[in-house]
């Protein structure tokens, strides 16, 4: 079988320094994986909107329900808001994506079946672009069975294995092929949990919310923090007695790579709402984040009254 010359959805350049890794690579399914608030949603935007400039249409699928149109639109993604006739109240947006929730995606089944149909219709010519999937987050929802109250976790793991392993992957992989027309990409969030042992003398084990199917299958998993505890740093900014959180340094590695076999070295980002900045020497980074204050002024004077004029105080979240 021929395969496509390998393409990337770029990622920033502090994202690509820390990570030694150009972007997501197309035609593979990728994972993000952290614990909460730790940059993970800000790469799945940050992707998106590149995704957009290059054509490639942007799927969400949100089923961890913390998803903020506001803050993909502060981060460069294109879309407009629908306003109500009456009220002038914002009720929804459009733009160059797809986007569904828990709305209509209640298990994995749900969530497999709107990929498969999606795929379809793509391939009908009814979506005649390249797709970027971006589901929020695996392990979020269960699978029916669990879902109706019949089943356990172990059946959540196995409807992975089968939907989203067996099926779906198969379909991302195959559009590598020189022969097919379109070229699709699934990028997926993980929370990791830790599993108590049954011996007292054990060791925890490090598990993927939704069982290991996902990682099995996939081509390259980022993460965020630690795997057992935030590894993030928090970010004030401080003026006169009034202080907000600035932003979060995270550390990221690259845990698995079959694309490139690079970017195994922990490096460290600062996340801000407008994405992310950094630089690997200290003097970079320190360039990064008053090109940065000085790039979005009116915003922070909006939040804490002054226009650049604040002190940084990073503290621990460990």
């Amino acid at each position: 079988t021929k395969f496509k010359e390998q393409k990337w959805i770029p990622f920033s350049p502090a994202v690509k320094d820390a990570l030694s890794i150009p972007g997501i690579p197309m035609g593979h399914v990728a994972i993000a994986r952290g614990g909460s608030d730790t940059g993970k949603t800000t790469l799945m935007i940050e992707t998106a909107v590149s995704a957009q400039k290059m054509g490639i249409l942007p799927v969400f699928i949100i089923t961890e329900m913390k998803w903020d149109f506001a803050h993909a639109q502060t981060m460069g993604l294109e879309l407009d808001a629908v306003p109500d006739e009456e009220t002038g109240e914002v009720i929804n947006y459009k733009g160059f994506f797809i986007y569904v929730d828990r709305s209509s995606l209640n298990t994995i089944e749900d969530v497999s079946a709107f990929i498969a149909d999606t795929l379809n219709d793509q391939a009908k010519g009814k979506l005649p672009y390249d797709l970027l999937f971006l589901w929020d987050s695996v392990g979020s929802v269960p699978c029916k069975m669990t879902f109706e109250g019949k089943g356990g976790k172990q059946h959540n793991a196995s409807t992975l294995a089968d939907k989203i392993g067996m099926g779906i992957n198969q379909r991302i992989s195959g559009s590598r092929k020189s022969d097919s027309k379109y070229e699709n990409t699934l990028v997926i969030v993980n929370q990791p949990w830790v599993e108590l042992p049954d011996n007292p003398f054990g060791q925890p084990k490090i598990k993927a919310k939704g069982g290991e199917a996902i990682w099995l299958n996939s081509s390259l998993v980022f993460l965020f923090g630690n795997q057992k505890g935030a590894g993030t740093n928090k970010i004030t900014a401080t003026k006169d007695k009034r202080s907000v959180k600035f932003a979060i340094r995270t550390k990221v590695s690259v845990m698995k790579n079959h694309i490139n076999g690079l970017g195994y070295d922990d490096g460290k980002i600062i996340v801000t709402p407008h994405g992310f900045i950094g630089g690997k020497e200290a003097s970079e980074e320190k360039t990064s984040l008053e090109k940065y204050k000085k790039e979005y002024a009116d915003y922070w004077k909006d939040i804490i009254g002054t226009d650049g004029d604040f002190d940084l105080k990073e503290e621990k979240e460990d």
